[in-house]
């Protein structure tokens, strides 16, 4: 696969290629080895590197992502490093993370401090409550 090159203000449903770089464009579906976002970005990217500097993206599917002062609704990686920027759900083997906030964090190790509003223990907790809850009204309205 060739690389590709996207250009300012421009915009491609589809890119398939071994190295995709965005500057100031944006993309709908992006397969490749190597993925780097320069304000920029994509719907999805499923690649084994996305690298994403003040940009953004709704699905990282990689094998090393970097989040870079960008967004991102849903980051599945083998490694994360999110840095002054924001994520939605992040599923990880590692994690680092400074300066960023992340919803929903399932990671097997995380460096750095990251301000998480709902992490595995929480979810756990949230979900063993709604168990029980469910349960007591059950038997309550059970007649």
């Amino acid at each position: 696969m060739p690389k590709e090159e996207i250009p300012a203000e421009a915009f491609q449903e589809e890119i398939n290629a071994q190295v995709v770089n965005i500057s100031q464009g944006g993309a709908g579906h992006v397969d490749a080895d190597t993925v780097s976002i320069r304000q920029g970005g994509a719907q999805t990217i499923s690649s084994a590197s996305a690298d994403i500097t003040q940009g953004g993206a709704f699905f990282v599917d990689t094998e090393r992502a970097t989040v870079n002062q960008s967004g991102a609704a849903v980051v599945v990686a083998e490694e994360a490093v999110i840095d002054r920027g924001v994520a939605g759900l992040v599923v990880a083997s590692n994690v680092r993370a400074d300066d960023s906030k992340i919803g929903l964090l399932l990671a097997g190790s995380v460096e750095g401090r990251p301000d998480i509003a709902v992490d595995a223990r929480v979810a756990a907790i949230i979900g063993i409550s709604a168990v029980l809850t469910l349960f007591i009204l059950r038997r309550l309205f059970r007649s």
